[in-house]
């Protein structure tokens, strides 16, 4: 009797233990997660994955764009400093030909003024590239802050492993980079759009003064205009008794 028993509580067991094999995540063979359990979610991990692969994507080409607005900046400051080079030169050729007295409307002096007024042109369209190019860094800053918030918003979704948070992590440091620069970026851009715009409404000036002495053949600046004013008699209300009298009385 006690052997029946004894083979009866072996046989149970041996049913419990297949059944029970490899835990509460087995599936049949032993080789993964149940995909019967509602408990378990099986696009967590997957879906923690492609918001990284999305993010690190994003990020990439945010630095990407800040790397080519930087070298925009740069490109444009080099263009503007040769206008401004050239300009300064031929400026200073005619106030010394003006300095030296020539003749009046010489067409030599008239030349090089036209020249100074393409380059001062060429520089306010430079100024006009930096301005669209502060426009475009300034919408990379929303982007970048868009994009930080994603970061920190996917840290918190359930499913991920210790990769994926490190991942995210990298990227969150990246993007926080990237802010720092765009933030350099356009601190760079206001004050060299500010320096530009004193220099053009100097310049503008003095190139007009130029010109009224290309046309005198000298330096020379406009005066203010000198206005004759004629006296007018008036008569005045004598008190009574006394004779009118007007002018000299003649």
């Amino acid at each position: 009797m006690a052997l029946r028993v004894q083979r009866s509580a072996l046989v149970l067991a041996a049913i419990v233990l297949s059944g029970c094999e490899g835990g509460p995540f087995a599936t049949a063979g032993g080789q993964g997660p149940a995909t019967s359990n509602p408990m378990i979610s099986q696009t967590g991990t997957q879906t923690v994955r492609q918001r990284v692969q999305q993010l690190r994507a994003d990020q990439t080409a945010l630095a990407s764009a800040i790397s080519q607005q930087q070298g925009q900046l740069g490109s444009t400051r080099s263009q503007i400093a040769s206008e401004t080079q050239a300009y300064s030169s031929l400026v200073n050729g005619i106030t010394s030909r003006l300095q030296a007295g020539t003749t009046p409307g010489n067409p030599e002096l008239v030349n090089q003024w036209n020249s100074a007024q393409a380059k001062l042109d060429a520089v306010t369209m430079n100024v006009g590239t930096l301005n669209s190019l502060a426009t475009q860094v300034t919408t990379q800053a929303s982007v970048a802050g868009y994009l930080l918030e994603n970061v920190r918003a996917t840290l918190a979704v359930g499913g991920a492993v210790e990769e994926d948070h490190r991942n995210l992590r990298s990227i969150e440091s990246q993007t926080t980079s990237s802010m720092q620069q765009i933030d350099r970026l356009i601190s760079d851009l206001n004050a060299e759009i500010a320096r530009q715009n004193g220099f053009l409404a100097r310049e503008r000036t003095n190139l007009a003064a130029l010109s009224y002495g290309v046309n005198l053949g000298r330096l020379g600046a406009p005066g203010p205009q000198r206005v004759t004013v004629t006296p007018r008699r008036v008569a005045v209300q004598p008190t009574l008794g006394m004779p009118v009298q007007l002018g000299d009385g003649r």
